[in-house]
């Protein structure tokens, strides 16, 4: 499979009109590969939880369907939950982000590998790689989903078309403008008045979510004990367990987003009339996850506020920093800082909206942070701090050319 998308396409003509049906032929099978092998992890690993676990009533075909399922949740395809015996059905449509990013680099390595082997050296044939991938892995993925269709769980084709080709072809895209090194190219078609708010802007947003997994990882240290009581109550054997712990840790993206929320201010809920905030926390009994264990119990303390007032600074504090090496006065300046704590707030929006959405029947439809809150109050933090911290720096850039005039 590598030698076939790393071979170079053959040409028969001089204008080079084999290239593309070999490209696109190529795209097809490096489609084909990401989503074979990610299916392949895990049915393995489902497969030897379900033939561990002696109380499981369920065949090794419904094993297999759930692990199509869960690929399927990945790409973050709603599941439709059947209800029986009168009961209301569901939706599951919480994606594992752990488990998206995997699939995005299988993807985006397809990408890479392809444009390598076809030396692709214009932004035109990134486009056609996305595209050559992103197709058949939309096609595919739906099949998957048809393939997934249950008695009790119906996952959507339609949407796991939409949701395999907005994957496959960002993923590839990304994957192929790396493969064929042209990362300044696509710098070059943004207009160089946006290149210091967009990079200034994207810079808060791994601040935030560094400062959201330390407060969740050091939530879980002080209630391990509780975390594990969890896991042990489960009464599941060693394999399924290991199973449980890695299911947590592809959850672990999702709970950081919901810890910006928490950080910023506006919170997040763990099912339906539920709030988790610095100032007190509302909330109703929760899944035996061991991860939820980091949940709240109370309204934070002292520490805990400092260090949310710490990841709220640094935050600032990057963007700032990052427009000082692009210096720009009067309207040009405020139009910088608007325009990066903007970037800020609409890319914490959209990773705090792919980490909810509903995790089951009842009171956990409603799981996440509210997007729109989040994004909104962290432009409005974000841009304060940067603002003070352009401010200060300007302020000692003059106090310096001051010190120096007056030396001359």
């Amino acid at each position: 499979m590598t030698e076939l998308l790393t071979r170079p396409p053959a040409t028969v003509r001089d204008d080079d009109s084999q290239a593309v049906p070999s490209l696109w032929w190529r795209g097809a099978l490096g489609a084909l590969w990401a989503i074979c092998l990610g299916l392949a992890v895990l049915v393995v690993l489902v497969l030897v939880m379900w033939a561990t676990d002696a109380r499981s009533g369920a065949s090794a075909g419904e094993a297999m369907q759930a692990a199509l399922q869960l690929w399927l949740v990945g790409h973050k395809v709603p599941l439709h939950i059947v209800g029986s015996h009168g009961q209301p059905g569901a939706t599951i449509a919480l994606a594992p982000l752990g488990l998206t990013l995997a699939m995005v680099l299988l993807v985006a390595r397809t990408g890479a590998v392809l444009a390598r082997g076809s030396r692709i050296d214009d932004l035109s044939g990134v486009a056609t790689v996305a595209a050559a991938v992103g197709v058949p892995y939309g096609l595919l993925a739906a099949f998957v989903a048809a393939a997934a269709h249950g008695s009790a769980v119906r996952p959507s084709p339609v949407a796991a078309l939409g949701a395999g080709l907005l994957l496959g072809t960002a993923a590839a895209g990304w994957g192929a403008l790396r493969g064929a090194g042209h990362q300044s190219d696509l710098r070059a078609i943004v207009p160089a008045r946006l290149h210091a708010p967009i990079a200034a802007g994207a810079a808060a947003v791994p601040v935030l979510m560094g400062f959201g997994l330390i407060l969740v990882l050091g939530s879980l240290a002080v209630h391990a004990h509780t975390a594990s009581a969890l896991a042990d109550g489960l009464g599941t054997g060693v394999v399924a367990t290991g199973g449980l712990l890695l299911l947590d840790a592809l959850l672990l993206p999702n709970a950081a987003l919901a810890a910006v929320g928490y950080v910023t201010g506006p919170g997040f809920a763990l099912g339906a009339a539920t709030s988790y905030g610095q100032t007190g926390v509302t909330s109703t009994a929760l899944p035996s996850l061991p991860l939820l264990a980091a949940a709240p119990q109370g309204p934070a303390p002292l520490g805990v506020r400092v260090l949310c007032l710490v990841a709220i600074a640094a935050a600032g504090v990057v963007v700032g920093w990052r427009l000082r090496r692009f210096p720009a006065t009067g309207w040009n300046a405020v139009r910088d800082l608007a325009g990066a704590g903007a970037v800020a707030g609409v890319l914490t929006a959209i990773g705090v909206g792919l980490a909810g959405g509903p995790a089951g029947p009842g009171r956990m439809a409603v799981v996440g942070a509210s997007p729109w809150q989040v994004g909104l109050v962290t432009a409005g933090e974000v841009t304060a701090v940067a603002a003070l911290v352009v401010a200060v720096a300007a302020r000692a850039g003059w106090s310096r050319a001051a010190r120096g005039d007056v030396r001359r």
